[in-house]
């Protein structure tokens, strides 16, 4: 099912068969502080996970290293913005680069990945949470993906793909543990069209 190739992408296509779904039935401690409303009754989560903490530090990386560079170069010229101080312009530049880090964790924390029996959901959003989700009857492929920052942080990114082509794909990014987490979804799609089969 799962023919990895070169650049160390992983492409599941579902068909139906026999599976235990017993390896997906984890469920994490930190579900209760995931928004309210998102499962339906008799919906039960397997997997509940974040993207890697890292991934807010790589996300940053360039503003943080353009304000560190500003500031070097103002000090060294040794004229700040007009009526600002030196030291004044150099607090702000670095204000910036470390305000888009501070801004990164916070839609970090507020970022969840869910698979439950019956669908796949993607929350986000720092005021209002924003909810995507797709039965997993409807997914048509999954692939993984790992960037070199991503095999270094031992995380990887899922895509998901829907058979409603007007749909553009989703993006499960930096996951921890992601052949897992790819694996638990693949195992949930099968386990699911086995269950739609027989009924």
């Amino acid at each position: 099912m799962n023919r990895p190739d070169k650049n160390h992408v992983t492409r599941t296509e579902f068909s139906a068969t026999a599976t235990d779904p017993s390896g997906t039935t984890e469920q994490l401690a930190e579900w209760p502080t995931l928004p309210g409303g998102v499962v339906d009754g008799g919906e039960i989560v397997l997997l509940a996970t974040k993207p890697s903490l890292f991934r807010p530090f790589a996300e940053s990386a360039g503003w943080i290293g353009l304000s560190v560079i500003a500031s070097l170069f103002v000090i060294r010229l040794g004229y700040g913005l007009p009526g600002w101080s030196v030291a004044a312009t150099v607090q702000l530049l670095l204000v910036i680069g470390f305000g888009r880090l501070a801004w990164a964790l916070v839609r970090w924390v507020t970022r969840w990945y869910i698979l439950t029996n019956r669908r796949i959901v993607d929350i986000e959003g720092v005021r209002e949470p924003r909810i995507w989700s797709c039965s997993l009857l409807d997914v048509r492929n999954t692939y993984l993906n790992r960037s070199l920052l991503e095999r270094l942080s031992q995380s990887g990114t899922i895509t998901i793909v829907t058979e409603d082509e007007r749909i553009p794909p989703r993006y499960w990014a930096s996951v921890p543990k992601s052949e897992q987490v790819h694996q638990a979804i693949r195992r949930a799609i099968e386990h699911a069209i086995d269950r739609h089969a027989g009924a």
